[in-house]
């Protein structure tokens, strides 16, 4: 039966791999929290610590207190990017039984949709790709070391002291920040296996209807499970907004410096979060084609046997005619012409327009104070 197989499709590579070994999943949450947190102190807590030590308080205040980027990549980035597996898994586990549950998948396409399940299967669990994802990271990590004095003040200024790589440094360099973008590229890489596999199963014969209640021929529930990449949506322009953050900090840059690289940010999410569920527009088009030209070459027989049951009526006065299939078939019809050929809708947009905006009212605030910010919405929106 399809509910006894595992549909989960975030992996989360090497570090997961080891956690799943260990029963990750099957602790209870207090267990699983305390692990999180254990792991974020073993990123953040070991540079706090080092870098107050050789720095003295003032630089350390400084350099290391200031430095936004670092804590949102270990104190907020990493423990949403980690929380966010079991939610897209469950959304994606419960998708899958949909396809089911709903007989869009019946006898006639179950097979090919269940080949592009264990495609799907196959490629997230690749140690090849893992050990790529590790070699990128720690070439990454050579070419850092091999240009240390030109690393960029605002990345992680206590990273550099008195022109060496200071002790928080190396723990930074070699353990907390590859850990960090093992996740990060795991996740980009099951984005886009996510992609390809919507790909993929919009080329089946799904059993859709133009007739079903969510105005989108049955697929609407797809919708959600996109959602729920919101959290990793809002983790990637975190990152951003907080190395934003430091350049106005430590360079002092302005918002202004910033348009082209939020209008990226912007694209980066449309990209990947936003325009794959336009796969569907070809399968969606036809299905309501599809039904369109059914209903209306049926309506004839319909129409021309009303016509001359009226005729008989006008001429006899006897029977009248049934007209309850002219409201059923005019139903059908305007159902059929207002169903929708995309996906995408305002729920979409704004949530993950939101994504993209929410980590920026921080960096917005160090420039234009908050209650000004907020006099001004207020003015524009009521003045």
């Amino acid at each position: 039966m399809a509910e006894t197989k595992d549909y989960a499709f975030v992996p989360g590579g090497i570090l997961w791999r080891l956690l799943d070994r260990a029963g990750f999943e099957q602790k209870s949450h207090r267990f699983k929290i305390l692990l999180v947190v254990s792991l974020i102190m073993l990123c953040w807590l070991p540079l706090a610590l080092l870098s107050f030590t050789q720095l003295g308080f003032n630089q350390f205040f400084l350099l290391f207190v200031r430095d936004v980027a670092t804590h949102v990549r270990f104190l907020l980035v990493f423990p949403i990017l980690f929380f966010s597996r079991q939610i897209i898994n469950r959304s994606f586990s419960r998708t899958i039984h949909m396809f089911y549950d709903s007989k869009i998948i019946d006898e006639t396409n179950r097979t090919e949709f269940e080949n592009k399940i264990d495609w799907l299967i196959k490629y997230r669990n690749s140690v090849i790709v893992d050990i790529l994802l590790i070699l990128l990271v720690y070439y990454t990590f050579y070419v850092r070391i091999k240009g240390i004095s030109s690393l960029p003040d605002t990345s992680a200024p206590w990273v550099i002291y008195q022109g060496r790589i200071s002790i928080a440094g190396w723990w930074y360099i070699i353990f907390s920040l590859p850990l960090l973008q093992l996740m990060l590229y795991r996740w980009l890489y099951s984005i886009v296996i996510w992609i390809i596999f919507l790909r993929k199963i919009s080329k089946i014969d799904l059993k859709l209807s133009s007739l079903h209640p969510d105005g989108m021929g049955g697929l609407g529930f797809l919708k959600y499970t996109q959602l729920s990449f919101f959290p990793v949506a809002l983790a990637f322009s975190s990152l951003v907004a907080a190395g934003m953050s430091n350049l106005i900090i430590f360079s002092g840059a302005s918002m202004r410096d910033f348009a082209v690289l939020i209008g990226s940010m912007l694209v980066f999410v449309l990209l990947l979060f936003i325009l794959p569920l336009l796969v569907f527009m070809p399968l969606l088009a036809s299905v309501k084609r599809k039904y369109f030209l059914e209903y209306s070459k049926d309506a004839w027989d319909f129409a021309r046997v009303y016509e001359k049951e009226l005729k008989d009526y006008y001429e006899t006065g006897k029977e009248k005619p049934d007209t309850s299939w002219h409201v059923d078939l005019v139903g059908s019809f305007e159902k059929t012409a207002g169903m929708r050929i995309m996906l995408i809708d305002k729920v979409i947009l704004l949530s993950f327009l939101g994504a993209v905006i929410l980590p920026f009212i921080p960096v917005v605030a160090q420039e234009i104070p908050l209650k000004d910010l907020i006099a001004t919405l207020i003015s524009k929106f009521l003045g």
